[in-house]
């Protein structure tokens, strides 16, 4: 990860998009310009990043282009995500979560749907990231945009129930793009973890098929089967199962609330999953899952408890199988600041095109660039007491000491990643808490120029 933030943005930019194939190769160049551009000035706007009219010109012409798409623009970097996920060794999560872009300030955008209240338009977005232990953040290994139509009568809705497609087929939709995961003597094992929304059977049935694991937290209180028989409803029947394990979770701070420390309760069982009763997968087979609770029996005054169920195709035997299904689903919030960093790293739904097809070919580049400004979050917070010349290139951090009139010796890496951040911005004040990734990006791209181009010290 640390070795693809260190290339130079147009070497990186020459990675994701020399190889794609927009119908004609001077398209193809002007993406990795492009690309380019975007990289070096993540947030702001298409004016400011291409620098010249001529510049902005073919830019305009280039995302107005039939033959360049989201997809297009995309697969390259997709197919060496998928790729890199076959090579890994354990486990390897796939991240999946759907989100809103909201263009409702900008109402003269053609071709742009509804979103889930009156009068908003825009686009959705499902992606899926893959993680590991070892490396973190590896990439995007799907996505699908796409906008929704307008609302249909309650006539033509009822003609429709059971045949018509489901926005929720997208889960089991990315899995089977992807495609099957790695044999089990492989000694690789493909996780897709998802929220509440994924709590769905067709999706579990899909991964059954292509050899996938599925982790996911529960939404609907469906009947399940115990593994005596029983017909129970789901969350009750979860929540009368007796704690036989104890953890802690991190909690990241959310709607203004701070960040805190959760410990848990922790139980487990064994069901069936039924098939619904309409639509396309009534009359499936019943499918075997593990159901692990997790929950707080002694929540802080004035703070909602944390109560996770979670439905997993893993088997859960003992405790240490029960606490690594809530370690897996823990990595959730990664998709959630993925979404973040490309709406708000990114500036995406800042965005004034005319056209659906123009953002969502702008979004094929933003989309790639996203990562590469979350990986950079990421590396900024791993191990922030280890010594900075065992995180980054040394030069880079007697380049920055000099620069800043640091003393020289060891760093440790929190005090160099703030420091970064302080040459992009970044005010470093008591209540400040981390620096974003606008701040950064930009001290990152600042530090590269002085180590590689050096200026005179001021």
């Amino acid at each position: 990860m640390l070795q693809e933030l260190t290339q130079d943005v147009q070497d990186w930019a020459a990675q994701q998009w020399d190889t794609a194939e927009l119908g004609d190769q001077r398209r193809t160049a002007r993406a990795v310009t492009l690309g380019t551009q975007l990289a070096a000035k993540p947030a702001a706007q298409l004016p400011e990043q291409t620098g010249r009219w001529k510049e902005l010109k073919a830019a305009y012409r280039l995302l107005n282009e039939e033959d360049v798409t989201h997809s297009k623009l995309g697969a390259p970097h997709w197919e060496a995500t998928r790729r890199q996920a076959r090579l890994c060794d354990g486990v390897v999560l796939f991240i999946q979560d759907g989100t809103e872009l909201d263009f409702s300030h900008h109402p003269k955008v053609v071709g742009l749907g509804r979103l889930n209240k009156l009068q908003r338009h825009g686009m959705l977005v499902h992606s899926c990231l893959t993680w590991t232990p070892a490396t973190g953040v590896g990439g995007v290994a799907a996505q699908r945009v796409w906008q929704r139509p307008p609302k249909p009568t309650d006539k033509e809705s009822k003609n429709a129930c059971g045949r018509r497609a489901n926005e929720y087929d997208v889960w089991a939709e990315l899995l089977q793009e992807i495609g099957p995961a790695p044999a089990r003597a492989s000694g690789v094992t493909w996780i897709s973890v998802g929220d509440r929304a994924s709590d769905i059977y067709g999706y579990f049935r899909q991964a059954q098929d292509l050899g996938w694991e599925v982790v996911a937290r529960a939404a609907r209180d469906r009947i399940v089967y115990t593994t005596d028989g029983a017909r129970v409803h789901l969350l009750p029947w979860a929540r009368e199962l007796p704690g036989q394990a104890t953890t802690t979770v991190e909690l990241r701070g959310r709607d203004g609330a701070p960040r805190r420390t959760a410990s848990l309760q922790v139980a487990w069982a064994d069901c069936e999953l039924t098939a619904p009763r309409w639509g396309k997968e009534r009359g499936g087979p019943r499918l075997c899952v593990s159901v692990v609770r997790a929950w707080e029996a002694d929540p802080p005054p004035g703070v909602e408890p944390l109560d996770w169920v979670l439905v997993t195709s893993l088997v859960v035997r003992d405790a240490a199988d029960a606490l690594q299904v809530i370690a897996h689903y823990e990595q959730r919030w990664v998709i959630e600041e993925y979404h973040k960093c490309l709406k708000t790293g990114c500036a995406m739904e800042a965005r004034q095109l005319e056209t659906a097809a123009g953002l969502q070919a702008l979004l094929g580049f933003l989309a790639i660039l996203a990562v590469r400004l979350l990986c950079l979050r990421e590396v900024s917070r791993q191990q922030p007491n280890t010594p900075a010349q065992q995180v980054v290139a040394p030069e880079l951090v007697q380049t920055l000491q000099s620069y800043l009139h640091l003393p020289p010796g060891e760093m440790t890496a929190r005090a160099f990643w703030r420091a970064v951040a302080g040459l992009g911005g970044f005010l470093g004040r008591k209540n400040d808490g981390d620096p974003g990734w606008q701040t950064l990006w930009r001290g990152w791209l600042k530090l590269q120029d002085l180590a590689w181009r050096p200026e005179p010290v001021p």
